[in-house]
């Protein structure tokens, strides 16, 4: 039953590479192929810089909001005292969520940001003003 089904998932998986594949002109093609090492170079750039940029944002934003979270079910964040004893729990929290989303979100942005028409831009980095 396995043998069968993996040959079937075979056929289907070499029929539908074998479709034909639609050409652009030479133009295109050429400037392609020209424009791939330096987004390649965008995509390495992005990560090494962007990474630890998304992972500071990211950080920095949950660690405040799990902060105020917990200051608000203790006392309220308008008060001094509930923030001290909040962020004993809140910032280790918002660190470790934040580097998970940060490390997601660079990866993300390095890839998306190099593939538009100038691939070197702030939101290829982690720093544009929208980081989601």
């Amino acid at each position: 039953m396995k043998k069968s089904l993996s040959m079937l998932l075979a056929a289907v998986a070499i029929a539908s590479s074998c479709s034909a594949a639609n050409a652009e002109d030479a133009k295109e093609m050429a400037r392609n192929a020209a424009r791939f090492p330096v987004r390649a170079a965008a995509v390495g750039t992005g990560m090494v810089v962007g990474i630890p940029v998304a992972i500071t944002r990211r950080s920095s934003n949950r660690a405040i909001e799990f902060t105020e979270s917990f200051a608000d079910k203790i006392g309220g964040k308008e008060h001094a005292p509930p923030m001290i004893f909040a962020s004993i729990l809140g910032m280790p929290f918002g660190l470790l969520v934040g580097a998970g989303e940060g490390v997601f979100m660079g990866g993300k942005n390095a890839i998306n940001g190099s593939a538009a028409e100038h691939p070197f831009t702030l939101s290829t980095f982690s720093l544009d003003e929208e980081l989601e």
